[in-house]
């Protein structure tokens, strides 16, 4: 249960949130902690759109999913002043909204949907609803019902990965299509040399069914190397660690913080192709598998073949290079400005 100044804090910002409010912009979030990228890009993407409100007239805030626990105020492994109010309360205190837009992550669109769905939903006032579809992950996307939402308003769909952002998805979804990203690159982490670099493979926490037999052979064949699994680190303990180690393998998505972060702190990551997230110029990297039978085999060669100067530069900057052409601060500000401003990439 949060303190009394937690619950102080929230109420003033619900008011200074809802005085006098015609237009509103509402960014959820898991209302729990939820160690994940996700919540990171969420994070970002509400912090960057405080900065734009020149250009959308709205007044911007971050609530928890509706459902979630209502004393949850604040996520704590990471550094943030991102204070989380509760929907229903913003919204009651808003009883004359011209425009109101509700970003969705798209885990929780059944959830959401079904809170639209019930009495408790004060969205009588809003003239204009507009719902859009935060689409970072596949697998949890085509899990939901999104066709539920067009009910309740005008939705959209804004995407994280190039790889789907594309006339297929707008076609599947049936609705406007905007690739957004994410607002990371390199300008935002601190680069180490490969003479800075520690023996340190990190490894992805995520669930995977032949992840003790992929670390058993790269631990068997790299007997000097130090193998760390990331888990219960705070988001600035895990920086520092990447910026330590030479390596990193995802056993998530493939084009996730793991593979991106690490290169961007000067290591060199591993990955197993991903059609779902990967665009297709990263299947012609070393470091990226098109199995993970063929990683089993290889990795381990890999690693002892990389582990110098010259080669690790030159397959470290390759990926590098390769990141750079799809994020980066200006690229996402300016996909964010054009979805503000309604230029869809797939209208």
């Amino acid at each position: 249960m949060g303190s009394i100044a937690d619950r102080f804090r929230r109420a003033f910002l619900t008011r200074v949130a809802t005085f006098r409010t015609k237009r509103l912009i509402v960014f959820l979030t898991p209302g729990w902690e939820h160690r994940t990228g996700g919540v990171l890009s969420i994070a970002a993407t509400y912090r960057e759109s405080l900065a734009l409100r020149p250009l959308h007239q709205a007044k911007v805030v971050m609530c928890t999913v509706p459902g979630d626990d209502p004393l949850f105020y604040k996520y704590s492994w990471f550094e943030n002043s991102n204070y989380l109010l509760d929907l229903n309360s913003v919204l009651m205190n808003c009883p004359d909204l011209d425009f109101l837009l509700l970003h969705i992550p798209e885990y929780a669109i059944d959830q959401v949907a079904g809170w639209l769905d019930s009495p408790a939903a004060p969205l009588a006032g809003a003239r204009t609803v507009h719902l859009n579809i935060l689409f970072q992950n596949a697998e949890c996307l085509y899990s939901q019902n999104v066709s539920d939402l067009k009910r309740f308003g005008t939705v959209t769909c804004t995407t994280a990965h190039e790889a789907y952002s594309s006339p297929a998805t707008r076609e599947a979804l049936d609705m406007p299509v905007h690739w957004l990203g994410v607002c990371t690159g390199p300008e935002f982490y601190a680069r180490s040399s490969y003479l800075e670099k520690e023996p340190l493979l990190i490894v992805s926490n995520d669930p995977h069914p032949m992840k003790e037999q992929v670390l058993k052979r790269i631990a068997e064949a790299c007997p000097h190397l130090e193998v760390q699994m990331v888990q219960d680190l705070s988001y600035e303990d895990y920086r520092r660690l990447i910026r330590r180690a030479k390596w990193s393998l995802t056993f998530g998505e493939g084009l996730d913080g793991y593979f991106a972060e690490e290169v961007w702190s000067g290591g060199v990551a591993f990955a197993v192709f991903n059609d779902r997230y990967f665009t297709p110029a990263f299947a012609e990297l070393e470091t990226v598998y098109p199995t993970w039978d063929a990683l089993i085999e290889r990795m381990p060669a890999d690693i002892q073949r990389l582990d110098e100067p010259v080669a690790y530069d030159g397959c470290w900057r390759k990926t590098y290079d390769l990141l750079n052409t799809l994020y980066g601060a200006d690229k996402f500000r300016e996909n964010l400005r054009r979805f503000y401003r309604g230029e869809y990439t797939f209208p």
